[in-house]
């Protein structure tokens, strides 16, 4: 498929969607192609392990979801359907998915983002679901991603007025992940995406299969976590790099500067790795 709307980049495991898609990033049928087949395409890269998406638009993330698309006709009821298979793709996705907010997410474009596994918003960001102004409730699971996170008396005063919230508010609340001034986005990005490259695609699902359980059954959860714990204590790779944290400082005063500790731990690695590769 060519892309028209968004522009795709992907490098050291990591993916920059870039949606650009008209006035205000309405979702039409067409954007919402177009992102399931970039959701698809990244899916099929072992490489990828982290997505970020943002907008190229100085206002908007995303309005909302077409308004034409609301109704009975046939090509409405399409791209209704196809939104709401969207944020299930979005949810799915194997690799760590990032919403970068600078501007406005309402309605779809706010479902998009809560959709995502971490949402940082910036100075710029407004998050809201005012669907109820035209009859209808959120269509894209935004009712129950505001009572998982705000809780019932901040979801119904969010829902039911439709009001704009801020980033710091959205964070105070616990509705997006971090406020981030937008000058510091980038250095953000930088400060929490880098560790996730090293990690193994395995580690991301187990602790994303966790948290996803916790969430609706926290006796299963905790069983599931003492499995994995057990389980993985037994692994070699487990016990080696034990040894390499060990051996750089950890359980000694080091650990005060860990990001130091953990910096040397990958360097001895990486020199392990040079080594098995020249003597295969």
């Amino acid at each position: 498929m060519k892309l028209k709307s968004i522009k795709l980049n992907v490098e050291n495991a990591t993916a920059n969607v870039i949606i650009n898609h008209g006035e205000v990033n309405i979702l039409s049928n067409e954007l919402i192609l177009e992102l399931q087949h970039v959701i698809s395409e990244l899916n099929k890269d072992a490489q990828v392990k982290i997505v970020i998406f943002r907008s190229m638009n100085e206002h908007f993330f995303s309005a909302h979801l077409d308004l034409n698309l609301i109704n009975h006709e046939k090509e409405g009821i399409t791209g209704m359907n196809n939104f709401m298979k969207l944020i299930e793709d979005i949810k799915n996705m194997r690799a760590i998915t990032f919403a970068i907010v600078n501007g406005i997410a309402r309605g779809g474009g706010n479902e998009f983002v809560m959709a995502c596994d971490i949402a940082y918003g910036t100075e710029n960001a407004v998050f809201a679901q005012p669907e109820l102004n035209t009859n209808i409730p959120p269509g894209g699971q935004g009712t129950v991603q505001a009572a998982l996170r705000l809780g019932r008396s901040r979801a119904l005063e969010f829902l039911l007025t439709g009001a704009d919230m801020d980033a710091p508010t959205a964070e105070r609340f616990g509705y997006i992940t971090r406020y981030v001034p937008s000058h510091s986005i980038e250095q953000t990005l930088q400060q929490v995406i880098t560790p996730l490259t090293f990690l193994d695609q395995r580690n991301i699902d187990m602790i994303k299969e966790i948290i996803d359980l916790a969430i609706h059954d926290e006796k299963a959860a905790i069983q599931l976590e003492r499995k994995m714990f057990i389980e993985r204590a037994e692994e070699e790779k487990t016990q080696y790099l034990i040894g390499k944290v060990i051996k750089h400082g950890a359980q000694t005063s080091r650990e005060i500067h860990i990001e130091e500790l953990l910096a040397d731990v990958v360097a001895d690695i990486t020199q392990d790795m040079i080594k098995q590769q020249k003597n295969n």
